[in-house]
Order: C-alpha cells, then structure tokens, then sequence
C-alpha cells in the first residue's frame, strides 16, 4: 500500500530520494516475491519428494520471517519520512537527522540479521524432512490438478509413463454439487448424466 503515497506526487517528491523508496520497493520486489517461492517450495515439496515438511517448524519460519521482514523495513519507512536520505554510507554530523535515526538503524540490522538466521529453520525442515517427513502421499492437499495425479509419488521419468493423462474438467472443481469428494481432479471424467456447462456447477 506504500504505493498509493509514492503516487501522489506532492508526496513522491519529497520521499523518492529517501529509506521510504527503499523499504517500498524491497516490500514489493523482493520480500513478496521470497515469500511467493517459499509457498511454492512448501506446497510441491511432498510430490517431489514423497514426504511432507514439518508442520511446526514450517510455522516457526513462516511467522519469524514474515514479521522479521516487517521489523525491518517499517523503520525504514520512518525514516524516509524523517528525511533520511538512501545511498550514503555515513550521515556525518547533519543536524535534520533526529537521534531516533539512529537507533532505528540498528534495529533494522539486527531485524535483518534475525531474519537471516531464521531460514536455518527452514533448511533444517528440508533435509530432516526428506528421510523424517510423514509420507505425503499421491494428494496430500487433495489438489485437483495434473501434477498430483500422476501413477508415482515422487513421479518418475516422464512423469505419466506410456499412457498420458486425458483433461476432461478445469483446474477448479472443488465442492461441486452432488460430488462424491469435495474436490474432482482433472483427469475424471464428467458425468454422462451432467449437461454439458453444468459440470462447474456453472448455471446457462
């Protein structure tokens, strides 16, 4: 939301040159995409591997770093609107920067250092999980796409072996109507007795 500021430009003048541009854009280019890999890591790591990553210690890694993160770059959108000024190595001796700046700083060293020490909780969840993990299973999210109905978990080479799967449905059947399963994946077939349209609970 940092961006609805930096679009006014009687605001974006005064706060572009400053630690508000920095900790805006490394919110939104670089802690949001790292989370966005994080996820994807956690959700097909049991069908790479065949077994599930420690919920706990998935918890702990999600929380500590998702407001490690926080702790870091919120001081610094304080101190872009104090005035402080991105790309200086050393402020010197300037007298429109408070004393607060300064501890400020540190807590975002030592935010950025915590939060870096924490992703040993996750490295740690991937490789005692790999011989440690509960076994996953073909479905363990009861997923309705391609990738998680595949013959062997984890797939093997080629993944569907001779005989390729038919898509029959889209990639969100989940609580259809009068289905056996909360979810139906991709490769069942429709209902002989669903009218065309009708197998998304889409009404004509």
């Amino acid at each position: 939301l940092t961006g609805l500021f930096l679009g006014n430009v009687t605001v974006d003048v005064p706060l572009s040159a400053t630690y508000f541009v920095v900790a805006h854009f490394h919110m939104v280019m670089g802690v949001s995409p790292i989370l966005v890999v994080f996820g994807a890591i956690y959700h097909w790591y049991p069908k790479i591997t065949g077994r599930m990553l420690n919920d706990t210690l998935g918890r702990i890694h999600f929380w500590l770093t998702f407001l490690g993160t926080y702790a870091i770059y919120l001081p610094m959108h304080y101190l872009g609107i104090l005035g402080v000024p991105r790309r200086y190595y050393a402020f010197g001796g300037t007298n429109f920067i408070p004393p607060s700046a300064e501890w400020a700083n540190t807590a975002i060293t030592i935010s950025a250092l915590f939060v870096a020490a924490v992703q040993m909780v996750f490295l740690f969840n991937l490789i005692w999980s790999l011989s440690k993990g509960k076994p996953a299973g073909s479905n363990p999210w009861r997923a309705t796409t391609l990738e998680w109905q595949t013959p062997d978990t984890p797939p093997k080479h080629g993944n569907w072996g001779a005989k390729l799967p038919v898509v029959y449905r889209w990639a969100y059947d989940y609580s259809v109507p009068g289905a056996k399963e909360d979810f139906i994946p991709q490769n069942q077939p429709v209902d002989a007795r669903t009218p065309p349209g009708r197998e998304h609970g889409i009404k004509s």
